[in-house]
């Protein structure tokens, strides 16, 4: 019987076995070989961002489809592979498409569940289902653990295709963690000069590592992109700090008519929000969350081995509740299916 690991309350998983798998009509049944953690899982673990339970958390993760059902085409059959995270109309390929998918609105279908987080158990087990039209295929040459990075860094690719940028653009990264790491190295890639903001000494070294100019700690940090920009601000902000009030500490760094980037999913609230300065300032808010899997493919496949350095451990299954109370404190624990 596969086995999987259950949030079945607040800082609860436990192991246990299910029977196998059943796809359905245009779904696909993937054999999980890694999966990823990420803030999102963490703010699930902590009951900070309430859904029903139980559930399998776990939306970043790689394995082979091992059976398919009617409407998927039989070339899927054994191949290596990861998965968008939203189950949508398209993704079903149902008919008729609901208002959001026919204005191509995919990621935000009226009719999705979304893998590990809404409605759709995920990959933290041996087993995980998705509609076929999620599904991307892993590059040979391209190691499980890496490509278990894909979801994620489409999240930071997300970004810029929300904000886009022409690479003249100062960008502040403020938490470069797990996610924040990876923003940073995308706004490099695009040529953008990259500040990261961070109390911790480790990861504004690695930031720099990953394509930051300068990092600075929080108490640095709004003289000193002040200084850098000629007292203006940064172009865009992102915060993912993964905290309801790095909202706010954004709002002291971008400039006038500049752009706030949001990837924080912390489930909690922004608290005393100062939308005087927001008005005033004319800044734009923007949040993004799911983002392009080629792309992000792509890009894996050019620099694996330099991202291959962000995964910190890799535990079984069986210690998920471990793999989940660490990952509060490292920056990317991936839990293998042995």
């Amino acid at each position: 019987m596969p086995k999987i690991a259950q949030l079945t309350a607040a800082r609860t998983i436990v192991i246990h076995d299910r029977p196998p798998l059943i796809a359905k009509e245009n779904e696909a049944i993937i054999g999980v070989e890694t999966a990823g953690v990420c803030g999102t899982d963490l703010a699930l673990f902590s009951g900070d961002y309430p859904v029903p339970l139980p559930l399998v958390c776990g939306h970043e993760f790689v394995g082979r489809v091992q059976s398919i059902g009617e409407g998927v085409d039989n070339r899927w059959l054994g191949r290596r592979v990861t998965a968008e995270i939203n189950n949508t109309c398209k993704a079903y390929n149902r008919s008729p498409l609901c208002q959001a998918c026919q204005i191509g609105m995919s990621a935000h279908c009226q009719q999705r569940t979304v893998t590990g987080i809404i409605h759709h158990d995920g990959a933290f087990a041996e087993e995980v289902t998705v509609a076929q039209g999620t599904l991307h295929e892993i590059p040979d040459g391209m190691e499980s653990t890496v490509a278990a990075l894909t979801e994620p860094l489409a999240a930071a690719l997300q970004t810029f295709e929300m904000s886009p940028v022409t690479g003249k653009e100062t960008v502040v990264v403020i938490g470069p963690g797990r996610l924040g790491v990876l923003i940073v190295f995308v706004a490099a890639l695009k040529g953008c000069r990259v500040i990261s903001v961070s109390r911790s000494e480790a990861k504004r070294r690695r930031s720099l590592a990953f394509g930051a100019s300068q990092a600075l700690s929080p108490e640095q940090a709004c003289d000193g992109v002040k200084e850098i920009t000629g007292g203006l601000g940064a172009d865009i902000v992102v915060d993912a700090t993964g905290q309801p009030n790095g909202i706010t500490q954004a709002l002291s760094l971008v400039r006038p008519r500049g752009i706030i980037s949001v990837k924080t999913t912390c489930g909690l609230p922004a608290q005393g929000l100062d939308m005087t300065k927001l008005v005033v300032d004319e800044i734009r808010l923007q949040g993004s969350r799911c983002g392009p899997f080629g792309l992000a493919l792509k890009i894996l496949e050019e620099h694996q081995k330099k991202l291959k350095t962000l995964i910190t451990s890799t535990r079984p299954l069986a210690e998920a509740q471990q793999a989940l109370e660490s990952a509060t404190q490292e920056d990317k624990v991936l839990l293998r299916m042995d």
